[in-house]
């Protein structure tokens, strides 16, 4: 397991045991307590009862809490308490900004940043009238979006925010960029079989609806479309264009090409007999929803609470899959988990059927101070984050080339961005091809031949070649899809984003990489399929515990399942099979994990007796939402007991809800 790492706050390293007592919490409703070890649920309801509320863990169990009261000595007088002050406020800018603001060339300098709020404050009027009070600005240059205000201002008025009481966090905003079928055959999609035959059903997606957040889609029709799309366009939703004046108001074609490039990849069905034939993404049948986040000048903009972008696809079209292939612009190290990975996480803890799937980045070739790069949404813990692969298409220099060596999709492309993220957890969580991706083309009248032949001669004007961690993130949505799909086809009606993410990284295959490029591995569709279709035989199954059955997890608490194998494993040494068994939770909302659960697996002979144990969290990051183990299997091994322990829960009376998938592989 890994050493503990610093208390951080907004990236600034905190010492407690180098903080002065403070005198009491007149001036602020924000405090923050270490506990002598971890504060368990009955210390929280005394903590509760003198007026202490945790809001967030901020890691070496020490927590973030609202309190009213003003005097802290109640508090400190715990026995399990071993410190009690107010959040402080001169750590309150994130480093990044103070970076920014220190390498600035003049004081009149501006800067565009997010003031987040804390946990409970309900009225950000209220707050812009405080900000307005101390600085002078116009109110009606701050913008609001629930508990995230954005503005722009010079050094000396944002260090005046700092005295605000709700703000939380004040960080800079950073501009966004996109990540710019052989892919199918690489990741098993063609033959949807299980390990050991073909699956019962043909999976395709049907019934299934992904919404594309990218720059538009085709010439912005959603009944005269590309057709590739044709009778599955659900809904086209103008983001980037929506509040433009004139013609270009609320517009969703796509000029950039982008955007159907991804839809394509994600679900398109179609033919060319000049590119080879059939072209397919990985859920053919499935819906499509487009979010077009293009700028009429080819910007990129999201809303400054991404809760605001996930929102409407959800609850209006009922898509409950996310593709996302863009990000930051790189700005020379790696970003922390931010307020935009916040609210995806936030999201996807209040919305635990829907799976957020983003691209790691294309960076990995940028020199970074500590080798790593992925960051921001990217590094949200409840995503599905996807690094790149070539394909076995022949490509040179990352473009299609019909006269050069095949690809290998054993081996991640040099420009995908590597993790872990600054907090130390596992990103990307897989990797799918990447390179020379052949996909649709926009067709609208903007997008010129060359533009259309920039990743590879393409002989058929209505599908062209794409590289990026862009091309491999449709991939894995519209796997993702499909294996939706398929456990809805087995009963589970809303299965949740944390099982979707389990069976796509248990299904994975390691590529004997580091995880910093791989993560858990390469998708393979065929091999998560087979875990739902031959669920409870010969070794392969999944529990989805909480979401759908009600069985979430209390502190202390653990669920124990017996899964008996049902195969002859070998008594011969070296010929056993493996077994892959990954547990996800999606967490609260938090630069730390809020909640911890821990895997155990341990193999019975038959006696019954433990002929192997092993933890999830064995020689990887001690505090992530995803464990792993995997072992071969000893011969007469004759079952396997999974293990899952509550460690920690972060507030009181929560409970948390996890996934459970696991496999017999050769």
């Amino acid at each position: 397991m890994s050493s503990r790492r610093p208390l951080r706050l907004n990236g600034h390293e905190f010492s407690t045991a180098d903080a002065t007592p403070d005198a009491d919490a007149s001036d602020s409703n924000y405090i923050y307590i270490k506990g002598n070890g971890p504060i368990k649920g009955q210390q929280k309801q005394e903590l509760a009862d003198l007026g202490v509320f945790v809001s967030e863990y901020l890691g070496q169990d020490t927590y973030l809490c609202r309190y009213e009261p003003t005097e802290l000595e109640p508090i400190r007088a715990l026995s399990f308490i071993e410190q009690a002050n107010l959040y402080p406020r001169h750590l309150k800018k994130s480093t990044r900004l103070e970076d920014t603001i220190s390498t600035a060339g003049a004081p009149e300098d501006t800067f565009t940043v997010d003031i987040i709020l804390h946990k409970g404050e309900t009225s950000p009027d209220r707050v812009v009238s405080d900000i307005v009070e101390k600085t002078g600005l116009n109110p009606e240059d701050i913008s609001e979006e629930q508990n995230i205000l954005r503005l722009t201002a010079d050094a000396e008025t944002i260090a005046k925010i700092q005295d605000v009481d709700a703000v939380k966090k004040i960080e800079k905003v950073i501009d966004k960029k996109f990540f710019n079928n052989f892919a199918r055959q690489d990741i098993h999609a063609d033959n949807k079989s299980g390990v050991e035959g073909p699956t019962s059903v043909p999976y395709n997606g049907k019934g299934e609806t992904v919404v594309v957040a990218d720059t538009g889609f085709d010439t912005g029709s959603a009944t005269n479309t590309h057709p590739a799309f044709t009778g599955r366009v659900k809904a086209l939703i103008s983001e980037g264009r929506k509040n433009d004046r004139g013609q270009n108001k609320g517009l969703t074609n796509d000029f950039d090409g982008h955007g159907t490039h991804c839809s394509g990849s994600v679900l398109g069905d179609g033919v060319s007999e000049s590119m080879g034939g059939k072209i397919q993404g990985t859920a053919p049948n499935a819906s499509l929803v487009v979010q077009s986040l293009l700028t009429s000048n080819g910007g990129l903009w999201t809303p400054p609470n991404l809760m605001n972008l996930f929102e409407g696809p959800y609850k209006l079209h009922d898509a409950r899959i996310s593709s996302n292939s863009w990000g930051l612009v790189w700005v020379k190290s790696q970003v922390a988990y931010d307020s935009e990975a916040l609210a995806t996480d936030g999201f996807i803890w209040h919305n635990q059927d829907h799976v957020i799937v983003f691209a790691a980045g294309n960076d990995g070739e940028e020199v970074s101070p500590n080798g790593a790069h992925i960051g921001s949404t990217s590094s949200a813990k409840n995503i599905i984050c996807v690094g790149a692969t070539q394909s076995s298409r022949p490509n040179a220099n990352y473009k299609y080339d019909p006269k050069k060596p095949a690809g290998d999709p054993n081996k991640v492309a040099g420009f995908s961005s590597r993790g872990p993220t600054l907090e130390g957890r596992v990103k990307p969580d897989v990797v799918a091809p990447g390179i020379a991706i052949l996909s649709a083309c926009s067709r609208d009248p903007k997008i010129t031949d060359r533009e259309r032949n920039a990743y590879g001669p393409s002989q058929d004007k209505l599908w062209s070649f794409g590289s990026g961690t862009s091309m491999a993130t449709p991939l894995v949505s519209g796997c993702c899809a499909t294996i939706r799909g398929a456990v809805r086809a087995k009963g589970v009606d809303k299965p949740s984003a944390a099982l979707i993410k389990a069976l796509v990284i248990n299904g994975a295959v390691d590529l004997g990489l580091p995880q910093s490029a791989q993560g858990f591995g390469r998708i393979d569709i065929e091999r998560s399929l087979a875990i739902v279709d031959k669920r409870d035989k010969a070794g392969f199954g999944f529990v989805d515990e909480g979401f759908v059955s009600g069985k979430s997890l209390a502190e202390d608490e653990t669920w124990t399942k017996s899964i008996p194998l049902n195969v002859d494993v070998p008594a011969t040494s070296g010929r056993g099979k493996q077994l892959k068994v990954t547990l996800v939770f999606s967490d609260r909302k938090g630069l730390e994990l809020q909640n911890k659960l821990s895997l155990t697996v341990a193999v019975k002979d038959a006696s019954g007796s433990t002929v192997v144990e092993k933890r999830g969290d064995d020689g990887v990051a001690e505090e992530n939402n995803v464990e792993q183990v995997v072992l071969k299997l000893p011969g007469g091994s004759e079952s396997v007991d999974v293990s899952v322990v509550c460690d920690r829960i972060a507030r009181l009376n929560d409970k948390q809800a996890f996934a459970v998938t696991w496999g017999l592989y050769e």
